[in-house]
């Protein structure tokens, strides 16, 4: 037998071979998959990752993996993608046994609005991982979209009694209570929320309007301050599938938030990371330019700093916020004149902005320009009353002046501020200007507070001059007629 004709025979019995029936048969059950053209994303850098995840599915489309990789790129792109859906279908078919191409598949279908769908696709994910805590937060999150409060109820209750330290559990578990208008139980697990993540901004806010519903106005207040605090800080939930898709792509403001949350807990070189990565997709944001002048000059890279101080007035010179933080980043730099001028552009772009003002009074206060110092501290506290730094520059050019009573009154602002860095400070000049008007039991009384705060804070430079004033004080004191 000729070598052609064996192979000819051998080509024959492959095609009518069972495997190839049977893949051909898998081929025509799943869904079709999606015709995509990589060049329709706009991102350079996912522009290639969609290219390559596409090509790979082409060359194999019966491979699980590839069509869920696709998946995920569309998914990080656009939440809603139904490209990406019809991706994770695929997958979820060709590898039924996966968590991990279900769970995604449930997201999908859940920014698609498809919520039934998408609580029973998680619920067979969770038969092949019953602890995955991120899986059971979505149903009942699902669940509460949907209007089924009570259904909602039952799912985080059972969370946090499997998991009594999730912060996210107990912050769901109090909205599902306030919906209910079960306040009192609200605010129980709101209570619960922040205790276990003091930073978490939206349960101080939800806490403060259940309080506000209670009648509750001054605990009300209290957390309203906390939210301003920590509004963009949120627990993590340990979702490691949703941390692979943001690795991929994040949205841009998405990804801005992250960078200011963690510019907000202080760390800086990671709050930049951040904010860098949101230029590579969108040069033109503004707001990441603007904060990254600030974040630059808390580690002390000037010329990075002012590179984006450039960036951002270019873009858009009447935002005033990028004169402000050029200004803070010139005044670290010893650099008065022409950061003094640039707080006059702060404000010429926006009259009322407390903190340029504030910050303009201090530069003319060392100068000696008392006068202009004095109306730009006034203008600080008039826009925004409750600022206590203005309050305290104020009252101590007062008390300077010799006006007691005024200072005392403007220093005596200060005592609600919500930094507890500042506040032995605080107490420590108001302290001395009782001093300095002859009220020396006031004056002592407010040094022992201040040298209490500042031992608590072990601020020892600090406490080392109250502590001299203190004891000048209570000589004076004791040897008095």
């Amino acid at each position: 037998m000729s070598r052609a004709f064996s192979l000819l025979i051998l080509s024959l019995s492959l095609l009518c071979s069972p495997g190839l029936g049977s893949w051909a048969d898998q081929a025509a059950s799943l869904p079709e998959l999606p015709h995509i053209v990589p060049g329709e994303f706009p991102p350079a850098p996912l522009r290639d990752k969609v290219r390559v995840a596409y090509a790979a599915v082409l060359r194999n489309p019966l491979d699980a993996f590839a069509n869920g990789k696709l998946g995920m790129i569309l998914e990080a792109y656009r939440p809603d993608d139904e490209r990406a859906e019809a991706c994770y279908r695929r997958a979820h078919a060709l590898e039924p046994q996966s968590f991990k191409w279900a769970y995604y598949l449930a997201m999908v279908l859940a920014a698609r609005t498809k919520y039934d769908e998408a609580i029973a696709t998680l619920r067979q994910a969770l038969e092949l991982d019953p602890e995955y805590l991120p899986a059971r937060l979505k149903i009942g999150e699902y669940l509460a979209t949907e209007g089924r409060t009570d259904d909602a109820r039952k799912v985080y209750e059972d969370i946090v009694s499997r998991h009594p330290d999730s912060a996210q559990a107990h912050y769901a578990l109090g909205q599902v209570y306030e919906a209910a208008r079960d306040l009192n139980k609200a605010v129980d697990s709101f209570q619960k929320a922040c205790e276990l993540f003091p930073y978490f901004g939206a349960a101080h806010y939800a806490l403060a309007r259940a309080y506000q519903r209670l009648g509750k106005t001054d605990a009300s207040r209290e957390e309203l301050a906390r939210y301003e605090e920590t509004k963009f800080d949120i627990p993590g939930v340990g979702d490691r599938f949703q941390a692979e898709l943001d690795e991929l792509y994040m949205d841009p403001q998405r990804l801005l938030g992250l960078g200011i949350e963690l510019g907000n807990r202080g760390r800086w070189e990671e709050a930049i990371a951040k904010h860098e990565m949101v230029l590579q997709f969108d040069p033109r944001l503004v707001r990441a330019h603007i904060n990254l002048i600030s974040l630059y000059g808390r580690v002390h890279e000037f010329e990075k700093a002012e590179e984006h101080y450039i960036a951002a007035v270019g873009l858009d010179p009447s935002h005033a916020e990028s004169y402000y933080n050029y200004g803070v980043l010139l005044m670290q730099e010893n650099m008065n004149r022409t950061a003094e001028e640039v707080f006059q552009k702060a404000l010429v772009a926006n009259p009322r902005y407390a903190e340029a003002h504030n910050n303009l009074g201090d530069l003319l206060q060392r100068e000696g320009k008392l006068t202009d110092a004095m109306a730009e501290f006034e203008m600080a506290v008039e826009n925004k009353p409750d600022f206590p730094q203005a309050h305290f520059n104020l009252g101590r050019l007062l008390v300077n002046q010799g006006r007691y009573k005024d200072g005392i009154d403007e220093l005596l602002k200060t005592l609600n501020t919500q930094d507890e860095e500042t506040k032995a400070t605080y107490l420590y000049a108001i302290g001395v200007a009782y001093a300095r008007a002859g009220d020396r039991e006031n004056g002592i009384h407010y040094l022992r507070l201040a040298r209490d705060q500042a031992a608590s804070r072990h601020q020892s430079s600090l406490l080392d001059s109250i502590d001299r004033d203190l004891r000048v004080l209570e000589e004076a004191t004791a040897i008095r007629p």
